[in-house]
């Protein structure tokens, strides 16, 4: 019978049991901080499954870009190492005007934001020992 449970051994099943599940949620969260890193990406907000920023137009200048979730799913992988593989789905504007939809693997995002692992049809691995998503 365990009396005591030593602090460092308690603080790793605490920190166990405290660590971040891979969820809809998160793969939003991550897929807004993957825009939010690309340079030149301002004032990104969120509500809801839409975020707003301004960034590259891919000419050389800015816009006001609007980003529309269709959808975030999650499936299981037999890869314990990287066990989910998370899928968003999104329609981008451009100051007011849709992005053309992808063709295949072709995007008409302006090249820094595929740069940065984003696109209207991406996935994301969840790194188990991270605890994260990696696009």
């Amino acid at each position: 019978m365990i009396r005591h449970v030593r602090p460092a051994i308690g603080a790793v099943l605490l920190l166990t049991a405290c660590a971040m599940q891979p969820g809809e949620a998160n793969l939003q969260d991550s897929f807004a901080a993957q825009i939010a890193a690309v340079d030149g990406v301002d004032n990104l907000e969120r509500t809801g499954d839409e975020w707003t920023f301004r960034g590259p137009d891919g000419r050389g200048g800015t816009g006001d870009w609007h980003v529309r979730i269709e959808s975030a799913v999650l499936e299981p992988r037999e890869d314990e190492r990287v066990p989910f593989e998370g899928h968003i789905r999104s329609i981008w504007t451009l100051n007011g005007t849709p992005v053309d939809p992808p063709v295949g693997a072709m995007s008409f995002l302006p090249q820094v934001f595929l740069d940065g692992g984003i696109a209207e049809v991406c996935y994301a691995l969840w790194d188990a020992e991270q605890n994260a998503w990696d696009w």
